[in-house]
């Protein structure tokens, strides 16, 4: 399923872009669009705008300082830690 193969994608790579995506599995960025809504919405995937991520400049070449600043995707994580509680 496309949707998993997105999220294990993303996932794996921990931050990547639209067309880093659609490039990847071949598909267009609306596709890649409705997948990663969905994973949003379970909070799972999370977006960044370049100046989330300290990016001022344009210096990385993700986007030009007088554009529109690149957006990549992030899977979220969750450590949750383990609680060990011993016996009374």
């Amino acid at each position: 399923m496309l949707l998993g193969e997105i999220r294990d994608y993303v996932k794996q790579r921990g931050s990547v872009s639209l067309n880093d995506i659609a490039l990847h599995f071949d598909i267009t960025p609306d596709s890649v669009q409705f997948a990663i809504q969905y994973w949003q919405r379970k909070g799972k995937i999370q977006q960044r705008n370049a100046a989330d991520t300290g990016c001022n400049s344009g210096s990385c070449g993700s986007c030009a300082s007088n554009q529109t600043p690149a957006v990549t995707y992030e899977w979220v994580s969750r450590n949750i830690p383990l609680h060990w509680h011993p016996s009374r």
